[in-house]
C-alpha cells in the first residue's frame, strides 16, 4: 500500500532523481512516474496539441511520449535533462507524424472550434491566430509554442531541440516577425 509519505517524498525529489527511481522496484518506479507525469502531463499535450491542431492525434502522440519516456527508464542512461528529454520525445513524434500525414492544408472542419462562452470577437480572434499559428514553418510554430503557450525560457528550448541560445533567439524574434507578417492584412482590415 502506498502511503501519503510515500507521495510527498517523491513530490520534494529533482525531475533527474525521478528519473532514477523509474528503473527501481515496481512501487517506486510508479509514485516517480506518477510525479513526473504530473509535473509533464499538461505542458506535453499542450505542446503536441499546438503543433499538430488535431486534438485527438495530439492524444495519441502525447501517450506515446510517456510511453517511451517510461521505455527510456529500463536502459542504463545518464539523465541530466528530463524535462528537454522528454519534450524531444514527444518532438520527434510530432515531426513523424506530420511527415507521416502530410498535414500541409487546412480541412474547413479543422477550422471549426467548439461552442463557448466567448464573444464572437474574441472567439474570432483565437480563431485567427490558431490559423496564422498553423500556417507558419513548423521551425517557427515549434519555438513559439514552446516559448509563449508553454512559458520555456531561450535555454529550455535550446536544450529541448539541441540547438544554440543565439539560434533560438533568432527563430523566436522570425517566427514573430512572420506571424506579424501573416496577420497584418487582418488588422489593417479591422482597422479601417
Amino acid at each position: 500500500m502506498i502511503g501519503r509519505n510515500d507521495i510527498n517524498s517523491m513530490k520534494m525529489l529533482s525531475d533527474e532523481q525521478l528519473y532514477d527511481f523509474l528503473g527501481g522496484n515496481r512501487k517506486s518506479a510508479r509514485l516517480a512516474f506518477d510525479e513526473l507525469y504530473n509535473r509533464f502531463s499538461t505542458k506535453i499535450f499542450t505542446y503536441c496539441n499546438r503543433i499538430l491542431f488535431d486534438s485527438e492525434l495530439a492524444e495519441d502522440i502525447f501517450q506515446e511520449t510517456f510511453l517511451r519516456f517510461l521505455e527510456s527508464a529500463k536502459k542504463e542512461r545518464n539523465m541530466t535533462n528530463v524535462s528537454a528529454f522528454i519534450f524531444r520525445i514527444a518532438r520527434n513524434l510530432c515531426i513523424n507524424e506530420k511527415a507521416r500525414k502530410h498535414h500541409s492544408f487546412l480541412s474547413f472542419e479543422e477550422l471549426i472550434y467548439p461552442v463557448s462562452d466567448q464573444s464572437y470577437e474574441t472567439k474570432e480572434r483565437v480563431d485567427l491566430l490558431e490559423t496564422a499559428l498553423q500556417a507558419l514553418p513548423q521551425k517557427y510554430r515549434e519555438v513559439l509554442v514552446l516559448k509563449e503557450f508553454l512559458g520555456m525560457s531561450y535555454q529550455e528550448i535550446a536544450e529541448v531541440l539541441d540547438s544554440t541560445l543565439p539560434s533560438i533567439r533568432i527563430r523566436i524574434y522570425r517566427a514573430k516577425q512572420k506571424l506579424r507578417d501573416i496577420l497584418a492584412p487582418y488588422i489593417e482590415e479591422n482597422e479601417e
